[in-house]
């Protein structure tokens, strides 16, 4: 899968067990400086809180993971919020439970339970979105063959990042890293070569049009 998927913007829910209240915040589109943000963010929000348990996934592969405990015994927070994450294969996100203790002990079974559940809850109630790996494309084209390639555009798979007018249109376009040939193909054959386009080489991962 050439892309990822993530939590798109900020979401909040509580979800109670045995007297104990569990604020799940959930954030995506995180660096690790940016998860490391979010976190204290969440703490300066609950400071009265008995713990605040967090996993992020802060790389577009996966790789780069950090959860926390904050008091709970060993294994039954941290590691569960993560795996919440894993398992729906979000990276680059951040989940923070907070927790109000409510006198009643849960045990390290119970405890798994509800961080893992209030996670899945926030995870539940947010907007997921994927960004694809692309390539941007720049084309020039007179105007009367633009009108077709808004129409390629259109299609799916892609996303216009700029537009010049001037003597011509000069428009950016993001495509999927794997169809940049085949769409090079499509605009030459569309404008019969009067439009240059060229791949820059450059990459990244942007939220396409679907097909």
């Amino acid at each position: 899968m050439n892309g990822y998927r993530f939590i798109d913007g900020e979401y909040e829910i509580r979800y109670e067990v045995k007297r104990s209240v569990f604020i799940a915040t959930a954030k995506g589109e995180l660096d690790e400086d940016g998860a490391e943000s979010f976190i204290k963010s969440v703490r300066k929000r609950y400071p009265d809180a008995t713990h605040n348990c967090y996993a992020y996934v802060s790389d577009e592969l996966g790789n780069r993971t950090r959860f926390s405990d904050d008091g709970e015994p060993g294994g039954t927070a941290g590691q569960p919020i993560l795996e919440v994450l894993k398992k729906q294969g979000l990276v680059k996100s951040a989940v923070v439970v907070t927790r109000y203790f409510g006198g009643i002990k849960l045990g390290a079974g119970g405890l798994v339970g509800a961080y893992s559940a209030a996670a899945a809850e926030a995870v539940r109630a947010a907007k997921i979105s994927f960004k694809e790996e692309c390539r941007l494309i720049r084309i020039k084209a007179d105007y009367s063959d633009y009108a077709a390639l808004e129409k390629l555009f259109a299609k799916g798979g892609c996303k216009v990042s700029s537009i010049e007018y001037g003597d011509g249109v000069s428009v950016g376009v993001y495509v999927k890293t794997d169809c940049a040939e085949a769409f090079l193909k499509n605009v030459c054959e569309i404008t019969s070569s009067r439009a240059q386009a060229a791949d820059t080489g450059e990459e990244g991962y942007e939220i396409l049009s679907p097909l």
